[in-house]
Parts: C-alpha cells; sequence; structure tokens
C-alpha cells in the first residue's frame, strides 16, 4: 500500500490525470499497455511497473476496476469546497488516507464485475461530498461486495414499485436481498398443497438501507 494509495490518491483528485482515465477506458488496457503511453498515470505506473506489462489476470483485473472506479466518480463535478475540505482531512493525518482509499482499493481487488465498481465510486463521491458519513461507506460498500450483479436490476424494480411480493419474482433473489438487509419483508399467504408441500408468498419492499442504495447509486 505504501505506493498505490498515494497514486490512487493523486489519480483519482487531479483533473488531468482522471481524464487520461476516460481515455483509458476508451481504448481498452491491452492498447494502452503495449504502447506505454499511460504509464505516466500514477495509478496505471504503480500497477502495471515501469517496463512491465500487467500479464496476470489479478493485476489486469485491479487496473481496469480502479479505472472504472474514477472515471465514475469523476463523472460529475464536486463542490470546491467539498473536494477542499475532504483533501484536507485525508492530508491532516496520512493513517485516514490508508484507511478510507486503502479500504477502497482493497474492494476493487476483489469485484470482478465492473458494476459494482461504478456504484462504489458513487457511494465515495456521496461520502466526499457529506451525504453519507464514513461508517455508511463501508456499510455500503460492504453490501455491494458482497452482493450478486444480477439481483441489482430486482432491488431496482422493487424500489421502484414496479414489483411488490415474492410471486412477482424469484424467490431465491428477493431472499438474498433481504439477507443483505436491502428488502423488507412480510406475510402475504401460505398455501399447503399435498405431501406436506407448502408455499409462501411475501410482500416486500425496498428498507431504508435500500432506498439508500438506489438512491445513491443511480446518480
Amino acid at each position: 500500500m505504501d505506493k498505490i494509495v498515494p497514486a490512487f490518491e493523486t489519480t483519482l483528485f487531479d483533473s488531468t490525470l482522471s481524464d487520461a482515465c476516460v481515455d483509458i477506458a476508451e481504448l481498452g488496457i491491452d492498447s494502452l499497455l503495449d504502447d506505454g503511453v499511460f504509464k505516466s498515470v500514477p495509478i496505471v505506473s504503480v500497477l502495471v511497473g515501469i517496463g512491465k506489462t500487467a500479464q496476470n489476470l489479478h493485476d489486469r483485473n485491479l487496473l481496469k476496476q480502479t479505472i472504472k472506479f474514477i472515471n465514475t466518480f469523476n463523472e460529475k463535478s464536486i463542490s470546491p469546497d467539498k473536494l477542499k475540505k475532504y483533501k484536507e482531512h485525508l492530508y491532516s493525518n496520512s493513517k485516514f488516507a490508508e484507511e478510507e482509499l486503502g479500504r477502497v482499493l482493497i474492494t476493487l481487488n476483489s469485484n470482478v464485475d465492473l458494476k459494482k465498481s461504478e456504484i462504489l465510486a458513487r457511494f465515495y463521491r456521496a461520502y466526499v461530498e457529506q451525504k453519507i458519513n464514513w461508517d455508511t461507506f463501508c456499510e455500503l460498500s460492504e453490501v455491494i461486495s458482497r452482493m450478486f450483479v444480477v439481483d441489482i436490476k430486482l432491488l431496482f424494480t422493487i424500489y421502484n414499485k414496479n414489483i411488490s411480493d415474492t410471486s412477482q419474482c424469484l424467490v431465491y433473489q428477493a431472499d438474498r436481498l433481504i439477507a443483505l438487509g436491502l428488502l423488507n419483508s412480510a406475510m402475504k399467504s401460505m398455501s399447503i398443497g399435498s405431501v406436506s408441500v407448502s408455499n409462501t408468498q411475501r410482500y416486500i419492499q425496498t428498507s431504508e438501507l435500500g432506498n439508500l442504495f438506489c438512491a445513491l447509486s443511480n446518480k
């Protein structure tokens, strides 16, 4: 983390470098690594290494996830005052950068789907903008880490009130969202068939955490 956190911080908050990350995403990792032009971008240089290319899947994936995070974080402008205040917070103690940006990198490192890194970036932007506190960001980052990407669509469908009970969706998907604390449920009906086979339907709606997840990740 000694080199990667400062490189991540510099790339994330320097507008000229974050613009370069947009080009990286558009051109693709392979062509850029072969060309070597973008190795001047701090996070690329650290992850690829001087004179090397990211050949193993682990490093390549982390680079892709990190670029996606940076691009999404910067897709909307942040109030200069809020950004200045956050930078002052990071610079006031080196442990803050290690804890906060380090946690983000660890989460990105575990992601396989770019969608998760995109949503994580929106949560982090909300934290920098002081819309949520650090504990809430950590809770949301844990949720997105444990979540099945396929369940995100269902969550938003329920959030938009297009589904109201488990007869309208795959029950096991709803159960996963309930287990993450994103949905609340209540008994709707129960039917008992032959050989003691029972079928239970439940009303479902997004919880307070689920509403926050959808509100922040959709911006």
